[in-house]
């Protein structure tokens, strides 16, 4: 059973490391995609699988210590910095990851907030051993409107 959250439900404690799984809608402008995803995250690394709805593997998103990186199949890395600068090249808006995976880590403690333009509200919750997991993000920037569904999680135990 989901609890829906008020204004005094916070996420938390942070994650070192998670896996989550779920779906991703991403609307910009008339162009309207839908993904699952599949997002390994550890202290100095994430890796975001983006999978059709059925489950195919269409691209992976990478980020360390040497930068981010975009690699899909038969076509040549798309190499940047950092995740936003890398997200902005690939699909034309620089989507919030690095915010995103703090949020998903419960390290953005808030149910709403603002980073480099794009607003982020948490609309659902769950609660997850000691703490509270974000289920449900919508970011909106401009004309660009994402939302995450996060399906499962899984925590090891630290």
């Amino acid at each position: 059973m989901q609890e829906v959250p008020d204004a005094t439900q916070i996420l938390g404690p942070p994650l070192q490391r998670f896996a989550a799984e779920g779906r991703i809608s991403l609307r910009q402008g008339d162009r309207r995609d839908h993904l699952r995803f599949r997002w390994e995250h550890a202290p100095q690394s994430d890796a975001v699988l983006l999978m059709s709805p059925l489950g195919q593997g269409v691209a992976e998103l990478v980020r360390d210590a040497s930068g981010a990186r975009l690699m899909q199949a038969n076509q040549a890395a798309v190499i940047a910095d950092s995740l936003p600068q890398l997200t902005q090249r690939a699909f034309g808006a620089p989507l919030p990851l690095d915010a995103m995976a703090d949020w998903l880590r419960g390290a953005r403690p808030g149910l709403s907030g603002e980073v480099d333009g794009w607003r982020v509200v948490i609309k659902d919750t769950s609660v997850f051993r000691q703490g509270r997991l974000l289920r449900v993000m919508e970011a909106s920037r401009e004309d660009v409107e994402l939302k995450l569904i996060v399906d499962d999680w899984d925590v090891p135990d630290e």
